[in-house]
């Protein structure tokens, strides 16, 4: 593998070689990345092995996408398909954080959070690190790709671990127990992070990602963006040229020396020696330098880069740092602060708020039970050889509370009714006792019966009541009974 990633050609006529795998840097921003990559990996991969007690015939994953069941654990809370507008508000939540955080700091988003970037970034540690260990061999070279393998189909793994029992999982992948579908996602998954987190990477961002069009509408003058101070850069020129005399000198001193020697700055340089470190250290192997662009993710290494090159040289830090549009012209060493008080900015971020807060109103307010009883019209009533008059209903129930096995269904509302099994050859009751499998659910019809003198005239509204063993109400279901009208 060659070990030019690019070649660069930028104003000044000097040719820029890009290392294939970018220059490790040290501050801030790194530190940054480090700490949330280190987090959201541990995120993605330990997660699904985090246990939550449910009882014994519940999933002990804490956060499992539990396909075949059609349900969603997270911890203590249970969602079905009904409940996809809270994932909907949550979904709708964080698009508008994106678009606050792009409002306020241009692509921290790419730079920080990104899947992509963050299993780039991995790569590109891994890669750093045998290069250090083993040269650039052909030893180095297997290496580097049995690792990627490794860290791909481990990768695929994660993901298929949110769909089932990790545990479980990984004992029945590694005897070829799994099901056919754990394994094409696991195939699919290894084979889609190694094309691009091995290979792709910052063509990912360059070519194939479509955010970069899209932040255009959301950056105004006072979004901060990495941005290369020319103003105090240029022009560039090696460490042993003279400093320009406007940055050497301060006060009245440079003041003077801006209006009188002008033409003295021409055999002088800016700040800027032409290092080449923040081409070097960029993931997409930007020259930012040459302005905003749109490779540029706003990760700040190349901040990180120059900042460590002004130190040795004495200077002030901030060559290149987040600005805005509006400070750039004012020529200022010191930095910019964000301005949180923008109104596009408030809006984006009192609208997610909104909408994580309308979404946590609606988790906290799940119905633990959820149960229907469709009267069957077809025929409304019958009438029974004694006279009594019997309505059919269709009973469907399912509820998220662990340890119910059982409840009890009675009418209120309807007085001298009976309840039976349409399924069972059972005695009519005032009561049935509803038995609740491992799934949870129950699917059952219902027969009500009245007495022929009781039997109401036309249209009786009443409604079913669900109790737990203990005589707790679980839920009430609204219905009607129909009878002969006279």
């Amino acid at each position: 593998m060659s070990l030019v990633g690019a070649l660069d050609q930028p104003n000044n006529g000097r040719t820029i070689v890009r290392p294939e795998i970018p220059l490790a840097v040290s501050g801030r921003y790194r530190t940054i990345k480090t700490v949330l990559n280190t987090a959201m990996l541990l995120f993605f991969f330990g997660m699904p092995w985090l246990r939550w007690d449910r009882g014994v015939s519940l999933p002990g994953q804490a956060v499992l996408f539990d396909l075949p069941g059609r349900r969603l654990f997270v911890f203590g809370l249970e969602f079905w398909p009904q409940d996809l507008p809270i994932a909907v508000g949550m979904m709708i939540a964080g698009a508008l954080a994106l678009f606050y955080a792009t409002t306020l700091a241009g692509r921290v988003w790419c730079g920080f959070s990104c899947p992509q970037t963050v299993w780039s970034d991995l790569f590109f540690s891994i890669d750093r690190l045998i290069v250090r260990f083993l040269g650039r061999t052909s030893a180095e070279r297997a290496a580097r790709m049995a690792v990627w393998l490794l860290i791909s189909a481990l990768t695929g793994f994660g993901f298929a671990a949110w769909f089932s029992d990790a545990p479980a999982l990984a004992g029945q992948v590694l005897t070829g127990s799994a099901p056919a579908g754990a394994y094409a996602t696991i195939l699919v998954l290894t084979a889609t992070t190694f094309f691009l987190a091995a290979y792709a990477r910052e063509r990912v961002c360059l070519h194939m990602c479509p955010w970069p069009r899209f932040q255009a509408a959301l950056l105004d003058r006072q979004s901060l963006v990495v941005t290369y101070q020319a103003w105090r850069g240029e022009p560039r020129g090696k460490k042993r040229i003279a400093l320009r005399p406007d940055l050497a000198e301060t006060g009245l001193v440079k003041l003077a020396r801006q209006a009188s020697d002008l033409g003295g700055q021409l055999h002088s340089r800016g700040d800027c020696i032409d290092c080449t470190r923040c081409v070097t250290a960029c993931p997409t192997g930007v020259d930012i330098r040459k302005g905003l662009q749109m490779g540029c993710i706003g990760c700040g290494l190349c901040i990180d880069a120059c900042d460590d090159v002004m130190a040795r040289l004495e200077r002030p830090s901030g060559l290149i740092r987040f600005d805005n549009e509006s400070s750039t012209t004012a020529r200022s060493f010191d930095p910019v602060r964000i301005d949180w008080r923008r109104p596009k900015a408030m809006l984006f971020g009192v609208a997610a708020l909104l909408a994580v807060l309308l979404s946590a109103y609606g988790a906290a307010t799940l119905q633990h039970v959820v149960a229907s009883a469709d009267p069957q019209r077809n025929p409304p009533f019958v009438r029974l050889s004694d006279g009594s008059i019997r309505n059919d209903y269709a009973l469907k129930l399912s509820h998220r509370l662990p340890e119910l096995s059982s409840a009890t269904v009675r009418v209120v509302g309807l007085d001298h009714a009976n309840l039976r099994f349409a399924t069972r050859d059972d005695f009519p009751a005032a009561e049935l006792e509803l038995g609740l499998d491992k799934s949870r659910s129950l699917d059952e019809r219902i027969l009500v019966t009245l007495p022929g003198k009781k039997a109401p005239n036309g249209r009786q509204d009443f409604e079913f009541v669900i109790t737990d063993p203990a005589g707790t109400e679980l839920t009430r279901i609204p219905s009607y009974f129909w009878g002969p009208q006279q």
